[in-house]
């Protein structure tokens, strides 16, 4: 199964991160903010649910068509005992793409905040668990776009 990664692009007409300073401020950021009770790269196993349901101590969307899906903020990580993590560095559109789904995750956990830092998500397929969306390729994607980026903004372009 190939692997998520979002696209960084200039092309306003697909799904990106448009401004290369964001997107870095956003990783330094997270990383600052999740510095705090950081555990090393555990492994955490349970259901991608909506952050609104999960709160509420329910399952939601209720099924892959459910309308929820667009209206709902961010997804989590909820276990079988009904606890739930924040993924903070997958993207939305990643974490929306598998609601509903068995999900392991590797990371990083900060107990205080209830975040993972992911290093690799996975998706359970037959009974095994298949990668789908790796900080390793979104790292490998950004530094492609940086070296194709290098003139600076298309004319045109304000700033």
């Amino acid at each position: 199964m190939p692997v998520d990664v979002v696209n960084i692009t200039n092309d306003s007409r697909r799904n990106t991160v448009r401004n290369p300073c964001r997107f870095a401020a956003l990783l330094v950021t997270t990383a600052a903010v999740l510095g705090t009770d950081l555990t090393r790269a555990e492994t955490f196993t349970g259901r991608l649910n909506g952050y609104s349901c999960a709160s509420g101590g329910h399952i939601c969307p209720l099924d892959r068509l459910d309308p929820h899906i667009a209206l709902e903020t961010d997804f989590v990580l909820q276990t079988a005992d009904g606890d739930y993590f924040f993924l903070t560095n997958v993207p939305r559109e990643t974490k929306a793409r598998y609601a509903l789904e068995q999900i392991q995750v590797t990371g990083d956990l900060n107990s205080k905040y209830k975040t993972v830092v992911v290093d690799e998500l996975n998706v359970e397929r037959n009974g095994s668990y298949a990668p789908v969306w790796s900080q390793a390729g979104q790292m490998k994607e950004y530094k492609r776009f940086l070296e194709t980026n290098q003139a600076g903004p298309a004319v045109g372009h304000a700033h």
